[in-house]
């Protein structure tokens, strides 16, 4: 007959195999929300050892993986859990993600086509898909890109009118397709909603420059420099301005400020040396223009 003691010891250890056992998926889940990543990564790998083939599994380690920057891997087990599971909305989409994040556009677009595809109301996979469309043009070609691109921003702007950069977006499709009323409209909206967009704030400046309502430009641009005083084409588009407005010593100082900045802007020492020329100043203009000449990129056009 066993003593009572060796029966309690078995019962509890029969107790502790019954309910005790550690899930080590589990846990690992429990780590990443509380952004414990390192504990997190080894119970996810644990969780792996014990099965490689679960898509759940996969998608956990390559999410931890992209946390904490090994994104090569990351995408290797992204890639594993979205084919393992091509129906889950979830793994398709962060996949379509890092792919957008670490500039793989072209790749991305497949992915983040097929994310819209499983979760139509998921608002961030259709940006993805918009940039990634403008982004992989020169690769994929697609000669409708400004269409299907127009058809995510619009989808997003009419679910959620205050998606943050939305109308921004569109007026940078409008900007490049040259319709200039329409740009102008989305960035008013843009900055009704989200004022301290000063990105947005120079695009209208610019906006307006090209519309010839110069004056109206310089108000945006110098709100624009006062919300981001070290963002250097705020002062090469106030100097543009206040040329086109009359004001060549506002228009000096500004384009002076935006060399200080980045004295590797080429359209900056450009319209500098023009400014010096229209000063009669041609020993500073010279200077100005060869140094234009040395920084500007092949092929790049004066803007």
């Amino acid at each position: 007959m066993p003593s009572s003691f060796a029966v309690f010891v078995f019962v509890m250890l029969a107790s502790t195999l019954l309910f005790g056992q550690r899930d080590p998926y589990k846990e690992a889940v429990e780590n990443y929300q509380h952004k414990q990543y390192d504990q997190a990564l080894a119970l996810a790998e644990q969780a792996l050892r014990a099965n490689g083939n679960n898509p759940a599994y996969l998608h956990l380690y390559g999410s931890i993986l992209a946390t904490v920057g090994r994104l090569d891997s990351a995408e290797e087990y992204l890639r594993k859990a979205a084919a393992m599971a091509p129906d889950q909305p979830l793994y398709t989409y962060e996949l379509g993600a890092l792919l957008h994040n670490q500039r793989k556009y072209p790749e991305a677009v497949p992915v983040l086509k097929r994310a819209v595809e499983l979760g139509p109301e998921n608002l961030t996979a259709r940006m993805m898909l918009a940039r990634s469309y403008v982004f992989s043009f020169n690769q994929l070609k697609l000669p409708n890109f400004v269409d299907l691109t127009l058809e995510q921003l619009n989808y997003i702007a009419r679910k959620n009118p205050r998606f943050p950069a939305v109308h921004h977006h569109l007026a940078l499709v409008y900007i490049n397709t040259g319709d200039l009323a329409k740009a102008q409209g989305e960035l008013n909206t843009e900055l009704r909603l989200f004022p301290e967009n000063a990105q947005a704030r120079l695009e209208l400046g610019e906006t307006l420059l090209k519309l010839n309502e110069n004056h109206k430009a310089v108000d945006q641009l110098q709100i624009a420099a006062k919300q981001a005083p070290q963002m250097a084409p705020i002062y090469y588009a106030l100097g543009k301005a206040y040329r086109a407005d009359g004001q060549a010593a506002k228009a000096l100082d500004a384009v002076r400020r935006c060399v200080e900045l980045d004295p590797q802007f080429p359209n900056c020492h450009y319209l500098l040396g023009q400014l010096y020329r229209d000063l009669n100043q041609p020993e500073q203009a010279k200077e100005q223009f060869e140094l234009f000449k040395q920084l500007k990129p092949p092929g790049v056009p004066v803007n």
